[in-house]
C-alpha cells in the first residue's frame, strides 16, 4: 500500500509518526510542505499522488483539509485528524471534484474534544452542511486537543489503516 502523510500548517512530517506509518504501509510519502508560501500545494500533491499511486492518506489540521479533498480526487480512504475544513488561515487553490465522479472511499475523522484551534463542532457542522454523503465517520476523542499525541496516532493508525485493508 502506498500512503501519503500530510502534516499541518507550520509543522513538519515528524519522524516518529512517519516511522509508525512505515510499519503499516509498503511505501510512505511524507513531503515537507510550506502552505504559506505556496498556494498550489494541493495541485502539486494531487499530481504527485497520482504519479505515486497513493492508496491511503493520513493528514492533520491543514493536512487533514488537503487529505479530505485529495481522497475525493484519488477515490481512496483517509484518516484525518482535526481537519481544517471550516477554517483556512492560508489560501490554497483546490481543484473541484468532477460531479460525475462518485467517491467510493471511506474517510475516518478523529476530532479532539479539547481542540481549541479547530473546535470539533465546526468540523461536524461543515460536514453536515457540505458533505451529505455517508462516506465519512467521526470519532471524538475525550481529552485530545489539536496536537495528536504519539499514542493516539499509533493506535488510530493501526486501527483504521489496517481496517481499510483487511
Amino acid at each position: 500500500m502506498n500512503l501519503l502523510y500530510i502534516h499541518g500548517l507550520d509543522s513538519n512530517p515528524r519522524p516518529d509518526k512517519v516511522a509508525i506509518l512505515e510499519g503499516i504501509a509498503t511505501n510512505v510519502w511524507a513531503p515537507q510542505l510550506n502552505y504559506r508560501e505556496n498556494n498550489n500545494v494541493f495541485g502539486e500533491l494531487l499530481s504527485e499522488a497520482i504519479r505515486q499511486d497513493i492508496h491511503f492518506i493520513v493528514g492533520s489540521s491543514a493536512g487533514g483539509f488537503m487529505g479530505y479533498w485529495l481522497s475525493k480526487h484519488l477515490n481512496c480512504n483517509a484518516l484525518l485528524y482535526n481537519p481544517a475544513l471550516a477554517f483556512q488561515s492560508v489560501i490554497q487553490q483546490i481543484v473541484p471534484v468532477e460531479e460525475t465522479q462518485a467517491y467510493q472511499g471511506r474517510c475516518q475523522i478523529i476530532l479532539g474534544r479539547q481542540d481549541n484551534i479547530i473546535p470539533p463542532q465546526s468540523t461536524i457542522d461543515y460536514l453536515q452542511k457540505n458533505d451529505p454523503s455517508a462516506h465519512y465517520q467521526i470519532e471524538i476523542v475525550e481529552g485530545l486537543g489539536h496536537q495528536i499525541d504519539l499514542d493516539t496516532f499509533r493506535s488510530t493508525c493501526h486501527q483504521y489503516i489496517n481496517l481499510s485493508h483487511s
